[in-house]
């Protein structure tokens, strides 16, 4: 069994060169979960049906490395921008439907306190 920490930092590495990769759950044996590395915490994404999202900042870097979690697999991917250091680049540029999403409740919201504040 391998080490979390050097599994996911290894992972961590070659998706840093690939930009995207899937790591099985156990097609070699056991895969610790990410959580267990100490690299990665748990996270939100778009929901696609996976079980958890996970992320991990890249030193020295804006990027972070998303590892979207299913039942069978880890889809890892780069992100241009990592949530943690820059939010509203990482939404406008690797989530602009969130983005939309969170702008519309943004105005709904300014919209029935404006209402509700002049009555």
């Amino acid at each position: 069994m391998s080490n979390p920490y050097d599994f996911w930092e290894q992972v961590i590495f070659e998706v840093l060169d690939k930009n995207r990769l899937t790591v099985p759950k156990s097609p070699y044996g056991y895969v610790p979960g990410p959580e267990k590395s100490g690299l990665f915490v748990r996270s939100i994404g778009e929901p696609k049906g996976q079980i958890a999202d996970w992320r991990a900042s890249v030193p020295g870097s804006v990027r972070g490395v998303h590892a979207v979690e299913y039942r069978d697999r880890y889809e890892v991917h780069v992100d241009r921008f990592d949530p943690a250091k820059k939010p509203i680049s990482h939404l406008l540029l690797e989530s602009p439907g969130s983005a939309i999403l969170l702008g519309t409740l943004g105005l709904l919201a300014a919209f029935l306190g404006g209402s509700f504040f002049k009555k």
